[in-house]
C-alpha cells in the first residue's frame, strides 16, 4: 500500500486532515491532541503525529521528547480542569503484538481520580477485546477539549 493509500484509510491521518471530525484540544503542524470518542475515563486524550507513523520506533529523539513533553502538559491541564485528581496513565500500544487497534502512533492520556481502579481495569479489558461500547456525544466531548485546552500553556510555550 503506498503512503497515499495508507494516509486515506488511516482514521487518525482522516482527523489530522480535517476529513473526520474530531473535539480537538490542541493541534499544531506536527502534534494532534484529540478527546477518544470511546474514553477509559472522563477527559481522555489520544495525543497523534499529525504525519502517519505506526510506531514509536519511527519517531526521531527530538519526536519522541516533543511527544512526551505535549503529554505531560495535557495530564497537567486534564489535572487543572478537575478530570484527574493526582494520577494520570499515559498509555501506548506500540505494534500489533501490544494491541494496538489502530496503526497509527498515538498516547493515551487517561486521567484518573482515587477509587476508580474497578471501573477503569473494566473499561480497559474491554478496549483490551476490541469492545469499545457507543462512543460519547460529541458535544459532551467538545466541552471537555475545551476545559483542558484552555489550562495549556500558550501555543508557543508547546511548541
Amino acid at each position: 500500500m503506498n503512503d497515499d493509500a495508507t494516509r486515506n484509510d488511516c482514521i487518525f491521518c482522516g482527523i489530522a486532515d480535517g476529513r473526520l471530525p474530531a473535539s480537538v484540544v490542541h493541534k499544531d503542524a506536527d502534534w494532534l491532541a484529540v478527546m477518544d470518542i470511546h474514553p477509559i475515563r472522563q477527559g481522555h486524550v489520544l495525543l497523534i503525529p499529525t504525519r502517519h507513523v505506526s510506531r514509536l520506533s519511527e519517531l526521531d529523539p527530538a519526536e519522541r521528547e516533543r511527544l512526551f513533553a505535549l503529554a505531560d502538559a495535557i495530564v497537567r491541564a486534564q489535572e487543572a480542569a478537575g478530570f484527574a485528581a493526582g494520577g494520570s496513565n499515559l498509555l501506548l500500544n506500540d505494534g500489533v503484538a501490544a494491541n494496538q487497534h489502530i496503526p497509527h502512533l498515538h498516547l493515551h492520556c487517561i486521567p484518573r481520580q482515587r477509587g476508580d481502579t474497578i471501573g477503569f481495569g473494566l473499561r480497559l479489558l474491554a478496549r483490551t477485546f476490541g469492545l469499545f461500547g457507543r462512543g460519547v456525544d460529541r458535544a459532551a466531548l467538545d466541552r471537555a477539549a475545551a476545559a483542558i485546552a484552555e489550562r495549556l500553556p500558550a501555543s508557543r510555550a508547546l511548541g
